[in-house]
């Protein structure tokens, strides 16, 4: 049996050692190959190495290398990448090595820096882990590495490695015990669950329970309504309410998600030189920049591919929705008039068939859609995360609003069939929660019971748990689910004035979500690497984009509304007159709207008034150390 590697300064000696990630090897990898690899690995700075603490697992020759860092390593890495963190005066501000007494608890690691932190750290470290000079990997003599090129990367294209984060159990069986395994009225531990799995994955988890609080309001309206008489006070009720309450809820979710970035340490973290994506492909060349050898891909064969392949495959998935939507409407409008004058159960039940049909027409559709746009995406050879995420993006928000969205905009806005509109909604809403409660909840569950049992049957040591999380389905990443919370809030803003349940069903389906997402992601897929992040990035956008689009549709179902029609007759309003009557509340709306994003400040004045001080304390502190002179 191995044992980790020496830390190298006597500050760092520990009495044990805690594993951060795992570097796992080809079954039939050479001993010269592990050799090698941890050798890089432990070598120090000087020799260009990240000094890392490395275990060789069972043996020398085994295939898993256990990875953990001392706290010198830690603290250097926070100071290089502008981790902020709190300071003895009660604020919020880059880390400094130099000065760490002045953080608290910098001389407690485990305090200092959260699990997720420690484990981003390491793999920061791990990635900028590259070769001075050219050379053949051992055992891989055909495979040869230039100056500066990350060796991770390159071998985990060359499948020989996969790089992993490992489970703490003991943290995780308490996150589990605070989180889901118990069902209460407390707010969910967003802290604990940013502590062990970083930030994007605590915004995504605190945004879906703002955004299922928040419906709070448009389902008691809904209650509310419900006693009214008038069907005119209504829609005009709803209507407002909705462009409101989406703008409401996006502005306090801005100042919420300031208040836990700032806290967290990254609301202004400073950009870092990310490394490129380890799928990236090119020819070498020399950097223009640093003038070091670097993959290069030229922009514009990226640009004929999007034009040439992409554009054309988006536009036929487009088509292929259009037509889905053709014959939903075709076989609506042959079942309407086949059974419209009959009363009995079979009746009522094929009256809803075509809706349902086309909303599993629909749910495949999106699957496959998706799997295309992420191998056409790949197939594009973005070189950064940031960029490959973006055109993913893109591509599928087109995708998903035509293809959730168009049918209900055809039906508004030119059928103004308002009765054929709430049909269609009830399925959407209904079908699509049983699909992905089957898809989220139930295959997932089966899994988990099978290797469970797998487990227990071979209840080993603590490397083969290791081992058994690498084992593990890859996390898929939050995209799926942003995706489902934006399509939610396309129904509730744009569509609710006309069917008041919604807010009521997406409660209903969201509060299961927290579960069995969380369930998932804790036991289903492998962990996934933790990374900083301020927000939830460029689905904030998409989220007020929605919400202005919500003042058309709901000043639009307001003029079609039934209501609205018999009070223009009974008043002597005409058509055009009432026509121009919407037109002007419209713009006043977003008048409104627009004044009362104004009036909620993305941040909180506290906030502002510490990130001023910390700001000007960091300036004083500059002109400090230049009086003082370079060798005080």
């Amino acid at each position: 049996m191995g044992s980790w590697s020496s830390a190298g300064c006597g500050c760092c000696v520990m009495d044990s050692v805690q594993t951060l990630a795992v570097i796992q090897l080809r079954d039939d990898i050479k001993p010269e190959t592990k050799k090698w690899l941890v050798e890089l690995l432990v070598a120090s700075a000087e020799r260009g190495g990240p000094h890392l603490l490395v275990h060789p697992g069972e043996d020398d020759e085994g295939h898993i290398i256990l990875l953990s860092a001392t706290a010198c390593l830690l603290l250097h890495a926070a100071e290089r990448l502008g981790l902020a963190k709190l300071d003895s005066q009660g604020s919020m501000r880059a880390f400094s090595y130099r000065h760490r007494e002045n953080f608290v608890n910098s001389d407690k690691i485990q305090l200092f820096l959260t699990f997720s932190e420690q484990q981003f750290l390491l793999k920061y470290e791990v990635e900028n882990l590259k070769v001075l000079q050219e050379m053949s990997v051992p055992g891989y003599p055909r495979h040869r590495l230039y100056p500066g090129q990350r060796v991770i990367h390159f071998l985990q294209k060359l499948e020989v490695v996969k790089f992993y984060p490992v489970h703490e159990k003991s943290r995780l069986d308490r996150l589990q015990t605070r989180w889901y395994r118990q069902i209460r009225l407390s707010p969910q531990p967003i802290d604990a669950i940013r502590g062990y799995f970083g930030e994007p994955v605590a915004f995504y988890f605190d945004f879906l329970g703002f955004f299922t609080l928040s419906l709070a309001a448009p389902m008691l309206l809904s209650y509310l309504c419900s006693f009214s008489q008038s069907s005119l006070d209504n829609h005009m009720i709803f209507a407002v309410f909705n462009i409101l309450w989406s703008t409401v809820t996006m502005e306090l979710w801005k100042r919420h998600s300031s208040v836990r970035a700032y806290f967290w340490g990254t609301l202004h973290m400073k950009s870092y030189m990310k490394p490129p994506r380890a799928q990236f492909w090119g020819c070498l060349r020399r950097s223009p920049i640093t003038a070091k050898w670097e993959l290069y891909y030229p922009q514009w064969r990226r640009t004929l591919k999007i034009l040439c392949v992409t554009a054309p495959t988006v536009f036929m998935f487009l088509g292929l929705s259009i037509d889905g939507m053709v014959m939903f409407l075709y076989w609506e409008e042959r079942t309407r008039k086949q059974y419209q004058t009959s009363s009995y159960l079979s009746a009522v039940i094929m009256s809803y068939l075509p809706s349902v049909s086309h909303t599993l027409f629909m749910e495949t559709l999106n699957s496959v859609y998706k799997r295309t746009a992420t191998a056409l995406t790949e197939w594009e050879n973005h070189r950064l995360e940031s960029s490959f995420q973006k055109h993913l993006t893109i591509k599928v928000l087109v995708f998903r609003f035509v293809n959730c969205f168009g049918l209900l905009f055809y039906i508004a806005f030119y059928l103004q069939d308002v009765q054929l509109l709430r049909k269609r909604l009830s399925s959407l809403l209904i079908v699509s929660q049983v699909v992905n409660q089957v898809c989220e909840v139930l295959l997932p569950y089966l899994q988990w019971r099978r290797n469970a049992a797998s487990a227990e049957d071979n209840a080993a040591p603590f490397i083969d748990g290791v081992v058994r999380d690498g084992e593990r389905r890859p996390d898929p990443g939050l995209f799926d689910d942003y995706m489902e919370l934006f399509v939610q809030f396309g129904y509730v803003s744009l569509f609710s004035c006309v069917y008041p349940p919604t807010a009521a069903l997406l409660v209903l389906n969201n509060v299961t979500e927290i579960h069995t997402d969380a369930f998932k992601l804790c036991q289903i897929f492998q962990k996934p690497f933790p990374e900083p992040a301020d927000s939830i990035g460029v689905w904030q956008v998409a989220f007020e984009a929605l919400g202005y689009f919500s003042v058309i549709t709901n000043c639009f179902f307001l003029c079609i509304s039934a209501a609205a029609q018999t009070f223009c007759q009974s008043s002597g309003v005409g058509a055009d007159s009432f026509v121009l009557y919407m037109l002007g509340a419209e713009h006043l709306l977003v008048v409104l709207k627009l004044l009362v994003a104004f009036a909620i400040p993305d941040k909180p004045s506290w906030l502002r008034l510490r990130m001023m001080r910390t700001d000007f304390c960091s300036l004083e502190a500059l002109k400090e150390s230049a009086r003082k002179g370079p060798g005080c």
